[in-house]
């Protein structure tokens, strides 16, 4: 690998989950190389530093005129799920005038970055160049480090945006049973009341999660993605549903390496993508009524709650290192220049 310091911007929001999982935590930590990350570049930032590479994560204000832009930079697209989305899914409406800009970026840029194959077999139609670099987390860095707080109930966890009210209603049924489950608090990540669309949303969702309120429960506030592990400090258990469908099966693991950062032990649908990762050492649901049996089995087992968080951890450690996928990204973008 060539070891000189490369020069990369990357542009993302700051509100944005896929810029802090595609641009910004990549760049962070890629070696030998200096990353400069902003919104919006301006005049000043663009002759800080002869940037070599652009990397951005689907669209920015970069791709409106293609032929300037690769005068400046080699340019990185990231693709971290299909952007062709099901009718069925929230933003369907917003994404669908926008396949024809996507598929330009693709066909247009130097390197297109996803992460994982299925997605890759979809861009290789418009675009040879293209690299898997699968999500992978900062253990022990940042947000990322295994702090979690006491508590005297056993804590059933799930984090999540806006758009996964489909997956939690997965769990609708199955968490009519847990009142049978002693001592047990269902606490839910990313709660927003902020306007009357997403309290309606939320509300929707905690209802749901909760049994209508019937169980213990808490709900956490979102917070921007330099912050929301935070959420996981309040956790034993993770819950990890997941629609069955193509489309889904293009999204990352992202959410077991989450858990696995913080040492949670977790109950996931036997679904693509997670199910790609059969050696993950997490309980697989097959039927409906493997959440209660797992659950429940976890809620009852303390000792093992916490060897299956303590192996999570290591698997994620060795598997999805982010050191070594980090000098493979690299390496990559190092041939990249050079070419």
């Amino acid at each position: 690998m060539n070891d000189k310091i490369i020069q990369v911007l990357g542009v993302t929001q700051k509100q944005s989950g896929c810029g802090w999982h595609r641009v910004l935590l990549p760049l962070a930590f890629m070696p030998d190389s200096y990353n400069h990350i902003c919104n919006t570049p301006t005049e000043e930032i663009l002759n800080e530093r002869n940037f070599e590479i652009l990397l951005y994560n689907r669209f920015s204000q970069f791709d409106n005129d293609w032929h300037e832009t690769k005068k400046h930079f080699k340019v990185v697209i990231d693709l971290d799920d299909d952007w062709e989305l099901p009718y069925s899914h929230p933003l369907h409406h917003f994404y669908e005038p926008q396949k024809k800009r996507v598929i330009n970026n693709i066909f247009n840029a130097d390197m297109v970055t996803c992460t994982n194959e299925r997605i890759a077999e979809k861009v290789s139609k418009y675009n040879k160049n293209v690299k898997i670099f699968p999500n992978c987390i900062p253990l022990g860095e940042q947000q990322y480090t295994d702090l979690r707080h006491e508590s005297d109930k056993v804590r059933i966890f799930w984090a999540g945006g806006s758009t996964h009210m489909n997956d939690i209603a997965i769990l609708k049924n199955p968490i009519k049973r847990f009142n049978a489950l002693p001592g047990i608090e269902m606490v839910l990540g990313g709660y927003t009341d902020t306007d009357p669309v997403s309290k309606e949303y939320w509300d929707k969702v905690f209802s749901m999660f909760s049994n209508g309120g019937k169980l213990a429960n808490r709900k956490l506030a979102s917070e921007l993605p330099n912050n929301y592990m935070t959420h996981f400090e309040h956790a034993d258990i993770m819950v990890i549903p997941l629609e069955d469908s193509q489309w889904h099966a293009c999204k990352s693991n992202l959410k077991i390496l989450e858990a696995a950062s913080k040492r949670i032990a977790c109950v996931v649908s036997d679904v693509e993508p997670y199910n790609k990762d059969k050696d993950a050492p997490v309980l697989w649901v097959k039927n409906q009524s493997d959440w209660f049996k797992h659950i429940s089995y976890l809620t009852n087992n303390p000792t093992e709650r916490v060897k299956m968080g303590n192996d999570l951890y290591e698997w994620a450690k060795e598997k999805y290192n982010y050191q070594k996928i980090g000098a493979e990204r690299r390496e990559a973008f190092g041939n990249l220049i050079e070419a």
